[in-house]
């Protein structure tokens, strides 16, 4: 005989079970009837597509085991009666209830069976916790470009950001911001190390100065970057204060950084050779494809709150990259940069200021996330070649609602370079309009990190 029964909710500090209930019912107010007899006391925490479900047996009526079933994942366990919980892995129905159902087995008779939603966020703590610590690194920032370095190590590239320690949640009031910063992380040891105070610069210089302005009056704000040869080469923007205010910056030009591997140390920085009258930012996207390197630009058409965006491309033998560039335009290579023309297939996504194109599988794949304010989707297309024509467009993630207005996230970021189970990992930055929250939730200023599965990207 099937006991009726139901659970009580135990909150967590990441997940709470959503709804609870009876077999074949629901129960909106589950503490709404005291003469219910309860089976489990049940409570789940989540990091990234892993569910962490505990539980404590409340019942002497008699059973075998626990049967864990998630239909939509094809999950089925049974663990024995003394188990105390479980680890559900590879759930990757981000932000939407996924159904979990609990049934306590005598042999073959069912004692009593539990349902219950499960809704994760998707996002991976772990990765946040080692890439961007507490103590002793690089404690908040955006930006979030990612270049993989020969030796397994990774560098990412911080645009404004703070190098302090963190307590409670909160950084120094009044810590000084670095324009941009380096992080380079090796998985393997799970080290992090932090570079800025660039030599020959101010005090609390970046990790990368302009060589005319070494007290930074016009600074870098990071772009993307790869590996060619045995070197290291990073895009970085020129720019300048134009107006008051946090919106008050402006862009002058992109300059290409060379640094020798494996020591990352600086051997040169000159600006790209395009020009335009209109801005144009080349290195906003950038791989090393084998004799080439793709650079690619994002172009604002319009940029308001309905945004309009076009992608242009260029490449560059190693021999080239200060030297003339190929850009593409709309049918093969030319050597005239206003020859080049927007890149089919993505126009219907506005495509933000930062974002990828890599190579995956037989692939090649651009992923931005939506620069239309409030949009905060996270697309990607495909293609069989860098330049396109690009299609198979999808929303692989959509960021949840924020109840704070003050909130905002852009800049979606691949890191292919991680990839565990069939997925890739990717981050979008975060950003408050309020000042003052940055340095009391440093939670306000920390990209968030979750992973991709291929297959979706791809098929």
């Amino acid at each position: 005989m099937v006991k009726v029964s139901h659970i009580f909710l135990a909150l967590t500090s990441i997940a709470t079970l959503c709804c609870c209930g009876e077999r074949g019912r629901t129960l909106d107010d589950p503490f709404a009837d005291d003469t219910v007899e309860t089976s489990l006391k049940l409570s789940y925490t989540s990091n990234a597509d892993t569910v962490f479900l505990s539980w404590e047996v409340l019942t002497d009526e008699k059973f075998d085991v626990f049967e864990v079933k998630v239909p939509e994942y094809d999950i089925n366990r049974k663990l024995d009666r003394k188990a105390e919980g479980c680890t559900l892995t590879h759930i990757a129905t981000y932000n939407s209830a996924v159904r979990c159902i609990i049934t306590l087995l005598n042999g073959s008779e069912t004692v009593d069976e539990i349902n219950l939603n499960l809704s994760i966020d998707g996002l991976d703590k772990t990765m946040y916790a080692e890439i961007m610590p507490d103590h002793g690194s690089v404690c908040a920032g955006d930006g979030m470009y990612s270049v993989a370095l020969p030796d397994g190590r990774s560098i990412f590239l911080i645009g404004d950001s703070f190098v302090c320690d963190v307590t409670n949640g909160s950084r120094p009031q009044g810590a000084h911001m670095y324009r941009n910063t380096y992080i380079v992380y090796n998985p393997k040891s799970h080290e992090v190390t932090p570079i800025y105070n660039f030599r020959g610069a101010g005090t609390n210089s970046s990790a990368a100065v302009p060589p005319d302005y070494p007290f930074e009056q016009k600074w870098y704000w990071p772009l993307d970057g790869f590996v060619m040869g045995n070197k290291l080469y990073v895009f970085q923007s020129l720019m300048y204060m134009q107006g008051e205010g946090m919106w008050g910056f402006a862009y002058e030009r992109s300059n290409l950084l060379r640094y020798s591997l494996p020591g990352l140390e600086l051997e040169k920085d000159e600006p790209i050779r395009f020009s335009s009258d209109k801005e144009i930012h080349y290195g906003a996207a950038a791989f090393n494809d084998g004799d080439y390197a793709y650079i690619y630009a994002q172009v604002d058409v319009t940029n308001d709150l309905d945004a309009i965006t076009e992608v242009y491309c260029a490449r560059a033998q190693e021999k080239d990259l200060y030297g003339s560039w190929e850009y593409y335009d709309g049918n093969g290579w030319s050597s005239d940069s206003g020859s080049a023309k927007a890149l089919p297939g993505i126009s219907s996504v506005s495509v933000s200021s930062q974002f990828n194109v890599f190579p995956l599988r037989d692939k090649y794949v651009l992923l931005t996330e939506n620069k239309k304010l409030w949009v905060n989707e996270i697309y990607t297309f495909t293609s069989a070649n860098p330049w396109g024509p690009w299609g198979n467009k999808k929303v692989i993630y959509t960021v949840p609602p924020f109840q704070d207005n003050n909130l905002m996230c852009y800049n979606a970021m691949a890191h292919p370079q991680f990839e565990k189970d069939g997925m890739i990992l990717i981050s979008y930055d975060m950003n408050t309009q309020d000042g003052n929250q940055q340095w009391k939730d440093v939670s306000t200023y920390r990209p968030r990190f979750f992973w991709a599965d291929i297959d979706t990207i791809l098929k």
